[in-house]
């Protein structure tokens, strides 16, 4: 028999239908104690080199984001808890040959030094697990989250000298163009400005690449959280690097005006370390610029919306009420 009664229905629907919290408990409660050991496992495995991570993050500010990286990955994670928890686990054995080639990379990059290696084993640890035990949908959703965590692993020795040597030679150059244009006297030797009352050399710390590696993790993060559609979000990412370069330039012009006019004691110490912070403010407004620009040109894109009907409602056409005839 139906109960025409909503509020009664609306118990028995409640009744019926689990929230997500509780689809979740349903699908992780009987798995606690293997979630829990293969938690353990990965524990044992990667707890030397997590610490090396973290240290690193520490020490270097090339890679001080890296502990924003795990968190915003955990937030992605977060935010499709109800896609997730509508997908039944339906494990695939091809996550084997995954998982045995991460725990190959971590093995191999123990025995050879090579940290990067190392680290990046555990993304393919963890994929290979995910389509393991639960599935290529599982691992469709969660395949973001998981690349993502790569911007916390810093770059081996020979990739980062070989993207900042290139940018060296760039703010060099740029920063020499404009402040020959500005009508100061300069003269590059290689990466060296030479003044008439400093000379500046651009070391790595300054070629932008700290810049270039925070912004493209934050560009990236941006794109996902405030942009419609993996193209839109390339353009934002790609906008990261012309922008990170023109920035490292001004910043050479900034230290290289303050040292000329004002005094070379002025231009290192404090101020260069409080411009690097300026131009990464810089940078990120650039970037919000870009964000602008997209919004847009995806407006211009979409058209222009029709005007609404003022005779129709969401109840239907609005009748004009009858005047009574005499």
């Amino acid at each position: 028999m139906l109960s025409s009664d909503p509020h009664l229905a609306r118990i028995q629907r409640s009744r019926s239908a689990p929230s997500v919290e509780q689809a979740v408990g349903m699908v992780w409660r009987p798995q606690v104690v293997p979630v829990a050991a293969l938690l353990a496992c990965l524990a044992l495995l990667y707890g030397p080199i997590i610490r090396r991570l973290v240290g690193e993050w520490w020490d270097d500010a090339n890679y001080s984001h890296g502990f924003l990286v795990p968190v915003f990955a955990a937030y992605v994670v977060w935010q499709r808890r109800e896609a997730l928890a509508a997908l039944t686990a339906a494990g695939s054995w091809w996550g084997l040959p995954i998982l045995l080639g991460g725990l190959g990379m971590l093995v191999g990059g123990e025995l050879g030094g090579e940290r990067f290696l190392g680290a990046s084993s555990l993304i393919v640890v963890l994929a290979g697990l995910v389509l393991l035990h639960l599935g290529g949908l599982w691992l469709r959703h969660l395949t973001f989250p998981l690349g993502y965590l790569a911007f916390m692993i810093p770059l081996p020795a020979i990739v980062f000298y070989a993207i900042a040597f290139p940018l060296q030679q760039l703010a060099a150059r740029n920063a020499t163009w404009t402040l020959d244009a500005l009508g100061v006297p300069v003269f590059l030797d290689g990466n060296v400005l030479q003044l008439p009352h400093i000379t500046l050399g651009v070391t790595e710390a300054c070629s932008g690449i700290r810049s270039l590696v925070s912004l493209l993790a934050l560009g990236v993060a941006w794109g996902q959280l405030a942009l419609p559609g993996a193209w839109a979000s390339a353009i934002l990412v790609a906008a990261v690097v012309p922008i990170t370069v023109v920035a490292n330039a001004g910043r050479v012009v900034a230290t290289g005006l303050v040292g000329q006019y004002v005094g070379h004691e002025y231009a290192t110490g404090v101020f260069h370390t409080f411009s690097g912070w300026v131009i990464f403010l810089v940078a990120f407004a650039g970037l919000l610029g870009v964000h602008g620009l997209i919004q847009f040109a995806l407006g211009l894109a979409a058209g222009p919306r029709a005007p609404a009907d003022p005779t129709m409602s969401s109840a239907g056409p609005t009748r004009t009420p009858e005047v009574p005839r005499s």
